[in-house]
């Protein structure tokens, strides 16, 4: 595993603006992917606040398909 990494490093030390460039992309990744996780959190979260406050559904509705018909259920 040493020679691996023996020459990894000899290729970042050739290969300078290179190795620059991949960090910077893969820093721009990671920050690019957290703030959209930020956002999505953001985003979401008022709205599990308002359901949350209304404490969930305010009707329930079930059907028995004995009683009532398919055609019937459509125009319902």
């Amino acid at each position: 595993m040493s020679a691996v990494w023996r020459a990894a490093r000899a290729a970042v030390r050739r290969r300078r603006l290179q190795s620059v460039v991949i960090g910077l992309v893969v820093l721009c990744s990671t920050t690019t992917v957290m703030l959209a996780l930020g956002l999505l959190d953001a985003v979401s979260a008022p709205f599990d606040q308002a359901f949350g406050r209304q404490h969930g559904a305010h009707v329930v509705a079930t059907y028995d398909p004995a009683g009532v018909s398919a055609a019937g259920l459509a125009e319902a």
